[in-house]
């Protein structure tokens, strides 16, 4: 093997010729481009050469008539290294011919040049980490894939909404810059490495050994916990049976078979047609909860596993050991109670999220639009009238309490399933928080009714009989039947616009059902009518009364008038027969 020794390597030795020749002292001052070119290569030989039409081409190959192309990985096979690809023949080779084609395996360069002296191994490190930094120009790298950083990235938590803290974005940038540093230095590196895996390449460039790495190891002394630690860890294994086989066997069947079941399923609660009446939905997830379908098929498959699978745990209980076996049992109703539990959580979690659809609430500005609201309502409220005051039946409160029995019938039903598994307690914080975010969304939706109510105003005076006391003064004061005609007009314009209300308001979580207030009023407004209509009636009742006693009064003072004058007609037509008769006798 070619052996360098001390002063062969080092540039520094006296012996040593240093090219190109030192500058006289007038030039030194200021040298040449191709003179600091020139010395620059002297100490460190190019690796890569910088001025071809493909990049990263090795140095090596500017001495050869061919395309870079026709050598590619040449350096892998040392004796192929002088052929060209295009002038190889296309046959298939061989196994034998393969295997002698390559020849016989390259012996370790390990011993080329006297490694003895930690100088000269510090010295040819440190000209490996300079073609490594600084041989290799950045524009011959192929750039870091974008989508690599993209996968990186969706591997990391989301972004809070309020936006990241600084010194988690510094952190971040950083890691980032240091993927980048790493993939660019890897990628140098990997370049130095093959092309020093020619021998020649080596001795050129005076670097006969590449590095290699090495993981880093760390060798823990005893810690004063090790002996508790050891022997808490065995107390669980015969205690806990965390490592039994047969709860494995439970877990695992759990998962693929009932861990995706629920007591209310959310394509029921999709499917299911809303708005409800509040004992509609009451009845709704009382029907859905009492589905057996754990203590029909959960339960008697795993107490068919405990015989089925027989041997995976009886070699664990002694029969002398009653306390054992009873402290197995626990832990499998434990591993039970854990996974109902989780159906429970889930449970109440799915009900959370399909309250929390209204969680923006129902509040409007100005005029109402049916369009404003567009997810289907939960709950079935009626408006209706009740001393003179319009109401909500059921109220707020009562629907609140419809909602909150419904997250508590999911934890009842866990509760009915099996006594001796514990699973969610009501006033556990995971509830109480749940419960929080449910009334929350719920009082954010109490606003638009309220609000909706405000369009009633103009009508508050039927409620509360003020248009009764206007309907008797106005008829206790004197008005013609064309003032009679026009508040009959005014009152059936009022309605008209009544009955034109809507008669279900959708408003988010709830739905208003106006129909009985907007009956009521229009009844209000149809006794006003009626009451003038009456009142008139009467009226001209009376009137025509009056002067019917008026007609016969005239009719019997006529009467009496011709009597009398026939009886004074008559007493003179005799005197005047008299008259004449004693006239024609001569008195």
């Amino acid at each position: 093997a070619l052996r360098l020794n001390h002063t062969q390597c080092s540039p520094r030795d006296s012996r040593y010729h240093p090219f190109p020749p030192p500058l006289p002292e007038k030039c030194a001052a200021d040298p040449s481009d191709i003179y600091q070119v020139v010395q620059r290569h002297s100490n460190y030989p190019p690796i890569i050469q910088t001025n071809t039409f493909r990049v990263s081409v090795p140095f090596k190959e500017q001495r050869h008539h061919r395309a870079p192309s026709e050598s590619i990985g040449n350096n892998y096979s040392p004796k192929a290294q002088d052929l060209k690809i295009d002038k190889l023949t296309r046959q298939r080779p061989s196994r034998k011919s393969s295997a002698t084609a390559t020849g016989p395996k390259r012996t370790s360069r390990d011993h080329l040049f006297d490694l003895n002296s930690l100088a000269i191994l510090t010295f040819l490190t440190q000209r490996y980490t300079y073609y490594v930094k600084r041989g290799i120009p950045f524009y011959m790298l192929a750039p870091y894939p974008k989508q690599s950083m993209v996968n990186i990235k969706n591997m990391l938590p989301p972004e809070p909404e309020e936006g990241v803290k600084k010194p988690i974005r510094t952190l971040r940038n950083n890691l980032t810059e240091e993927v980048e540093d790493g993939y660019y230095f890897n990628l140098r590196k990997s370049i130095v490495d093959y092309i020093l895996m020619d021998p020649s390449e080596g001795l050129r460039l005076t670097i006969n050994n590449i590095p290699k790495p090495f993981p880093r190891r760390v060798i823990r002394p005893p810690v004063p916990w090790a002996v508790s630690y050891r022997e808490a860890k065995l107390w669980q294994m015969q205690h806990l049976f965390n490592v039994c086989p047969f709860m494995g066997l439970l877990q695992q069947i759990w998962i693929e078979r009932y861990s995706s079941l629920r007591f209310v399923k959310t394509t029921d609660l999709i499917s299911t047609t809303f708005p409800l009446s509040p004992s509609e939905f009451v009845a709704f997830i009382q029907e859905q909860c009492e589905r057996r379908l754990l203590s029909l098929r959960w339960l008697p498959y795993c107490v068919s596993l405990f015989v089925v699978h027989e041997h995976m745990w009886v070699n664990l209980l002694p029969e002398n050991e009653p306390i054992l076996v009873a402290e197995f049992f626990h832990c499998v109703a434990a591993l039970m109670s854990l996974q109902l539990r989780s159906l429970v959580i889930d449970s109440l979690q799915d009900l959370l999220q399909f309250f929390l659809r209204h969680k923006e609430g129902n509040d409007f500005s100005g005029d109402f639009d049916v369009l404003i609201f567009v997810h289907s309502q939960i709950l079935l409220v009626k408006l209706q009238v009740k001393n003179s005051e319009i109401e909500f039946s059921p109220s707020f409160q009562e629907c609140w309490e419809v909602i909150r029995e419904a997250f508590m019938q999911i934890i009842r039903s866990a509760e009915d399933l099996l006594t001796y598994l514990s699973t969610v307690r009501p006033d556990e914080s995971l509830v109480t928080d749940i419960l929080a975010q449910v009334e929350e969304a719920f009082q954010k939706n109490t606003v638009g009714p309220i609000r909706y109510l405000d369009l009633y105003e103009k009508y508050r005076n039927l409620l509360d009989n003020k248009s009764d006391e206007e309907i008797s003064e106005f008829i206790s004061s004197t008005h013609s039947l064309q003032d009679s005609a026009k508040k009959i007009d005014s009152i059936m314009r009022m309605w008209m616009k009544i009955a034109s209300l809507r008669i279900a308001v959708p408003l988010s979580m709830f739905c208003l059902n106006a129909r009985d207030l907007n009956d009521y009023l229009c009844d209000c407004a149809n006794k006003l009518i009626a009451r003038i209509v009456t009142f008139e009636m009467d009226e001209n009742r009376r009137l025509n009364i009056d002067l019917s006693k008026w007609t016969a009064k005239i009719k019997n003072v006529i009467f009496e008038d011709l009597y009398f004058g026939y009886y004074f007609c008559s007493c003179a037509m005799l005197k005047i027969c008299i008259i004449s008769v004693w006239m024609s006798q001569g008195v």
